[in-house]
């Protein structure tokens, strides 16, 4: 008998012990999961893993439309679309989220909040099909948008966290960093980043960015590769097209089918104009499953009448290598600029006039002079290395 009252206090007090640790998590929760600080000040502390962060944000916050792009839309300001657009929006773009990972965070956020509007941006349309992320295992963060609210709190059984709660540190490496649900994580704000913009001189100047070394060896390698006379083969690209279809249907266009009272906002972002002179001069069959997919997306807004899409890339500030600090990213400028455009309809791309819009950026994208900018880079390169070797 003795024994038998031992096990069981053995038990109930591991029980007690458990139902103690969880409840101190809970009381913790630093992603915010549960709950919204009880101390309000740090109720503006944010973790820049938006997979990650984004769970808290829409199961305790007060918003109605949501901006859900990458980096590319990490410096659109939620404050600035709710004057412009209407409703109250918030940020919760995540950087490098390929259209299979948002939709975790996109169809759970339909699913708890009435959702007026999204902003969402379609990053390399028709080259995209993947499924995560290995930089960010799915099974580490995609249980925290399913329907069971307990099994969250295993985000948190790691060393970091642990050592947060014993202390109920207050650091930003526990609580995240003060940036608010505006633009939480903008990054015109760092001024490495802030100094390649202004032109090809200032490429030059950061050209130990690793951003920058890969948009030379892209530009230097296919200009090299159109020299050589080499073909990208058309061969299996109706296939491919088919694969893009597929995509935007699981991934964006069954939700746009699901909840018609919500306006899809769909932004073709305006890359640098060498990006898509790169795919219609060299990789034509990736140009080609670009430019199918947009059509595809122009009639399904004709049955859609909750989706628009846009496009600016026929405009002529892509063209000017000092709005961007790569082949793709663009100033923060641009960004509030697409808040005006879509607050007065301008770019709205339709199947009356995509043809149209695809003949322009196409004949763009073509009369675009890379060898020209090639031979500055390969000038600068040569000079850079001369000057390497007589160090």
């Amino acid at each position: 008998m003795q024994s038998k009252k031992v096990v069981r206090i053995f038990f109930l007090s591991s029980l007690l012990m458990a139902a103690l640790f969880f409840l101190l998590l809970y009381l913790y929760d630093p992603l915010k999961l549960y709950h919204q600080p009880f101390n309000k000040k740090y109720a503006n502390r944010f973790h820049s893993n938006m997979r990650e962060q984004a769970a808290g944000v829409i199961n305790n916050w007060n918003f109605d439309s949501i901006v859900l792009g990458t980096s590319i839309l990490e410096n659109t300001s939620a404050n600035e679309a709710s004057r412009k657009l209407g409703g109250k929006f918030v940020n919760i773009s995540l950087e490098g989220g390929n259209y299979f990972e948002r939709n975790f965070v996109l169809s759970y956020a339909l699913k708890k909040k009435k959702i007026a509007k999204v902003i969402y941006s379609l990053d390399h349309l028709g080259i995209v099909s993947r499924k995560g992320d290995p930089t960010f295992p799915l099974e580490k963060w995609t249980y925290l948008y399913d329907d069971n609210p307990l099994n969250d709190l295993q985000i948190y059984l790691n060393t970091k966290y642990m050592k947060c709660m014993l202390s109920f540190s207050n650091s930003e490496k526990c609580l995240g960093r003060d940036v608010g649900l505006d633009m939480p994580n903008a990054w015109f704000r760092d001024h490495r980043q802030a100094a390649r913009f202004g032109g090809l001189e200032r490429w030059f100047q950061e050209s130990n960015s690793v951003q920058i070394k890969e948009a030379f060896k892209t530009i230097s390698g296919t200009i090299q590769k159109i020299k050589e006379g080499v073909v990208v083969d058309f061969q299996n690209n109706d296939a491919r097209v088919e694969l893009s279809k597929r995509y935007l249907d699981e991934t964006i266009l069954s939700e746009v089918s699901r909840y018609p009272d919500t306006e899809f906002i769909l932004i073709l972002p305006p890359y640098s104009r060498i990006f898509f002179a790169i795919e219609a001069q060299y990789d034509k069959p990736m140009f080609h499953v670009f430019k199918e997919s947009i059509r595809y997306l122009a009639r399904m807004s004709k049955k859609y009448p909750n989706l628009k899409l846009y496009g600016w890339s026929d405009y002529n500030f892509p063209d000017d290598i000092a709005n961007y600090k790569d082949l793709f990213h663009y100033s923060e400028k641009i960004n509030s600029w697409m808040l005006d455009a879509i607050s007065r309809s301008e770019g709205v791309l339709t199947s009356d006039n995509v043809e149209k819009y695809l003949s322009k950026i196409s004949e763009k994208a073509q009369r675009y002079d890379l060898f020209e900018l090639g031979e500055k880079i390969d000038t600068y390169l040569r000079a850079s290395e001369k000057r390497i070797e007589s160090q």
